[in-house]
């Protein structure tokens, strides 16, 4: 007896767009197309459809509501391409969803000027990029001392840099922390005088790092722990008037490795630095949260800088961009939303080591 053919499979496979998520704002369901840059308030019943083919499905027509999600990109007749992401649902999220911003619009150069002159005439109004400032006591600097960045090479610096995890506590003199202050964070070329002689609006400024749209959103918060004639504390560095402005009077290495999430590798600094930023002096002028990235990007510049001057000066280094950050926030007093720590930096004396005394100490046990 011969077998009966299979009946052809005319199912029609329906795939749920896999970067999509759904937000929920003042009594409407929002669905977020990520990797299109869409936004669409959906109704209940496209919402269960959704769920019902976040399960797969396979269907003999398409209903109404399946052509509508179609065309809208929220689900499609082929399986979409695999994606090799190994983080979670978050970090993919703002991965994708940051990439190809105005992608694929070509513009001449003239047009491409204009369009810009356009975007900085809508944000003007709302576009300040003043210098942060604090009111409290204020510890004066000397004038940095550049004698030993001018000695060494550039080469030399970066053959001697190194992470260090092992500090003695002996302090660093206030000249010292004065020269790493105004050559990593200060505003070392004045006023912006290219601009001022062609005519521009000066909306930034320049120092000896990068900066997207020269905004300079990171600022510098100090942990001091031992340096010479200035007391223990947590500090602002305002870069005007090249001074410390005291914010928080208690700290201690306990606090410090508290913060940094048990890591005991900043015990001994001379002062600790982490690298704050100020999102409203980005978002005003870049708004989409593609800039989000660049203000990290910030972070690095600036941390590199000051790792490379600090070697200048014949001192050790060790950073982190592991802590607590609302404790970090809690010292510091600030919000942890549009102000909010992003890195930190240990400097001081000690030995030119990887592996510290105390965790070699801890391996061999």
């Amino acid at each position: 007896m011969s077998k009966i053919p299979a009946k052809p499979d005319n199912l029609i496979n329906l795939y749920l767009n896999p970067y999509i998520f759904l937000l929920i704002i003042e009594g409407k369901v929002i669905v977020w197309d990520y990797k299109n840059h869409v936004q669409l308030e959906i109704e209940e019943l496209y919402l269960k459809r959704l769920i019902q083919i976040s399960h797969g499905l396979k269907v003999a027509t398409l209903s109404e509501i399946d052509k509508e999600l179609l065309k809208e990109k929220l689900i499609q007749t082929e399986a979409y391409p695999a994606f090799n992401w190994k983080w979670d649902e978050l970090s993919k999220i703002y991965h994708i969803g940051t990439q190809d911003i105005d992608g694929g619009k070509s513009l001449s150069e003239e047009a491409w000027v204009e369009w810009y002159l356009e975007l900085c005439e809508t944000i003007k109004d709302d576009f300040k990029n003043s210098f942060i400032e604090y009111v409290g006591e204020e510890v004066s600097l000397p004038a940095p001392n550049l004698s030993a960045l001018q000695a060494i090479s550039l080469w030399d610096v970066e053959e001697q840099r190194m992470t260090s995890r092992s500090f003695n506590g002996k302090s660093i003199t206030k000249e010292q922390l004065s020269t790493l202050m105004y050559t990593s964070f200060g505003v070392i070329h004045g006023n912006w005088e290219e601009l001022q002689a062609k005519g521009f609006k000066q909306s930034g400024y320049r120092k000896s790092s990068p900066s997207g749209g020269a905004l300079h959103p990171i600022e510098a918060y100090l942990i001091v722990m031992n340096v010479e004639e200035i007391p223990a504390g947590i500090y602002h560095y305002n870069v005007i008037k090249h001074c410390l402005t005291l914010i928080n009077h208690s700290i201690s290495y306990d606090d410090i490795r508290n913060m940094l999430c048990g890591q005991f590798f900043a015990e001994g600094c001379s002062v600790g630095i982490f690298l704050v930023a100020h999102f409203e002096k980005v978002w005003t002028k870049y708004c989409h949260s593609r800039s989000y990235k660049d203000v990290y990007l910030d972070a690095g510049h600036l941390s590199q800088t000051l790792l490379l001057n600090t070697t200048a000066l014949g001192l050790r280094t060790w950073i982190s961009a592991w802590f607590r950050d609302t404790e970090v926030s809690r010292f510091l007093k600030i919000s942890g939303g549009d102000v909010a720590p992003v890195f930190y930096i240990s400097i001081g004396h000690g030995d030119k080591v990887a592996i510290s005394p105390k965790l070699e100490k801890i391996l061999n046990k």
